[in-house]
């Protein structure tokens, strides 16, 4: 595991002049200082002691701290490639790929790997030099990771259980259920991600919905003949988690999310914005407008919320300050105070705001006919989003909320959020399944087949390495190609058989934008 690479580079010793090593030990030091204290309180003397060396001779090796941290980051890079490497092999190649991914996700859900996945954000955000470096060091380390998996996709086409096709999206079709998974409902603010059953049940249902898209014939027979049932042989007891609650009551969560509904209005009445930024900058300037009663403290405390997101969107989260939100909202700073005690109560109602207008602008309906095109709509929206800048910027204050917080809790609206999309996905399938094009009902895997995928070649490597990766084709195509592979994990025989009587694959071509 990665952790167990990071305690492994702790444990050499360091000749007298060996400065090589030294300073080996020390960027190993900063990664678990990243992930026991968290990147933002990352303490020197710390590192040191971590390290087993003197200050004087930190302070020789790295003068500069920025410099300390970007080489540790590069370490961190190297030694979850490591980590990932450190997996026997299984001569069965479909056994080794499900052992592979499970890998993966115990990898992917440490809390080590988490915590440096949020102290890269912060890096890569910088501005300048700093920011530049670290962007390079976290895409070599991407191009890397996804060049190890790139390879065992490669071994399975060569070996004739995979058909050969766009290798992108072979990739993430792989890996981008597991990823949702492990790793980015965490950076998502939605806590640990808990298994219905276990990581390696989970990891046998991503490899199974791999093959039902790119398995070859060879494939099916290998798979009758030698009745490759993995999951009858590896099932355990279930285990109760706060994500099976969300999928017993699939109702969109509404507590702590904050005007959704007024949001939600705004856009069924109003007129139509053109994208995201418009909409939510339409909607705090009614938020920020000063009402003639001055003694309604509902509409101060809006106010307030409304600069303070502004505040982030122009200095960043790393510059919020307490007086400028309160100059700009019109207030003395001790009314500020009387409506959030500290800085950590506004923030935190700051960012459940934001996800208020991120999912009215995400849960708005599409009525197309054509189920494809429904749902490339479903995952084209978000992605325009989270891939816009401005609105990255928008939202950057879930980063500073999710590296404050004690490893592995949900932010206060995470249940709600939760909830939220469980129950937004809930009901586009509930369509499908009402008009025979699905038969499974909604669970947390159906929604990372067809959601992970996109979120790991999209957004998530735009917050990870802070350059926005370029599709093969579109982002539009990128969408379709993900919607067919799930109605190919999971739509019925009527889906597949009104699919090519209505030559619903056609309208690619016509709806592309």
């Amino acid at each position: 595991m990665f952790q167990h690479q990071v305690e492994l580079c702790l444990k050499t010793q360091a000749r007298r002049s060996d400065d090589a090593t030294r300073k080996r030990l020390i960027l190993a030091a900063v990664l678990k200082e990243w992930a026991e204290a968290g990147f933002l309180n990352a303490n020197i003397t710390a590192i040191t002691v971590h390290a087993g060396v003197s200050t004087a001779t930190l302070y020789r090796l790295f003068p500069n701290r920025n410099d300390m941290n970007l080489q540790a980051l590069a370490l961190g890079h190297e030694l979850i490639l490591a980590a990932l490497l450190d997996q026997e092999t299984h001569p069965n190649p479909i056994r080794n790929l499900i052992e592979l991914v499970h890998h993966y996700a115990l990898i992917l859900s440490e809390p080590y790997l988490r915590q440096f996945t949020i102290a890269q954000t912060f890096q890569v955000r910088k501005d300048a030099a700093t920011g530049e470096i670290a962007s390079r060091t976290a895409q070599t380390g991407f191009e890397a990771l996804h060049q190890f998996w790139r390879r065992e996709i490669t071994n399975l086409i060569e070996a004739g259980f995979v058909e050969p096709g766009s290798m992108h999206h072979q990739l993430f079709r792989l890996i981008g259920p597991i990823e949702a998974r492990a790793l980015h409902w965490f950076q998502g603010g939605r806590g640990h991600y808990v298994p219905s059953q276990s990581w390696h049940h989970e990891a046998i249902k991503v490899v199974e919905g791999f093959f039902k898209v790119y398995g070859t014939h060879k494939y099916q027979i290998f798979s009758k003949t030698y009745q490759w049932d993995w999951l009858a042989n590896t099932l355990t007891p279930p285990v109760q988690s706060p994500r099976q609650a969300s999928e017993i009551d699939p109702a969109p969560g509404r507590d702590s999310l904050p005007l959704i509904e007024e949001f939600e209005r705004s856009l069924a009445l109003g007129p139509p914005p053109k994208n995201f930024m418009d909409f939510a900058f339409r909607e705090l300037e009614k938020m920020a407008s000063p009402q003639i009663n001055r003694l309604n403290t509902a509409n101060r405390r809006i106010r307030i919320l409304a600069a303070a997101i502004y505040e982030n969107y122009e200095r960043g989260f790393e510059n919020l300050s307490m007086s400028a939100i309160a100059k700009r909202a019109g207030v003395s700073t001790a009314t500020l105070y009387r409506q959030f005690p500290n800085d950590v109560a506004l923030h935190e109602e700051v960012y459940a705001l934001g996800m208020s207008l991120f999912c009215a602008w995400v849960g708005q309906d599409d009525d197309q006919k054509n189920p494809l095109a429904r749902l490339t709509t479903c995952i084209l929206r978000p992605l325009n989003t989270y891939t816009d800048p401005d609105s990255l910027r928008l939202g950057s204050i879930q980063f500073g909320i999710i590296a404050r917080l004690k490893e592995g809790n949900p932010m206060p609206s995470s249940a709600a959020l939760v909830s939220y999309i469980f129950g937004f996905w809930t009901k586009r399938f509930n369509r499908l399944i009402g008009e025979n094009y699905l038969a499974t009902p909604a669970s947390w895997p159906m929604i990372h087949d067809i959601f992970g995928p996109i979120q790991s070649m999209s957004w998530a490597l735009r917050s990870n390495t802070g350059i926005m990766p370029t599709p093969e084709d579109s982002w539009f195509d990128s969408c379709w190609q993900v919607a067919e592979d799930f109605f190919k994990i999971y739509g019925t025989a009527h889906f597949h058989a009104r699919c090519e009587a209505e030559n619903w694959r056609a309208d690619r071509d016509n709806l592309r934008p």
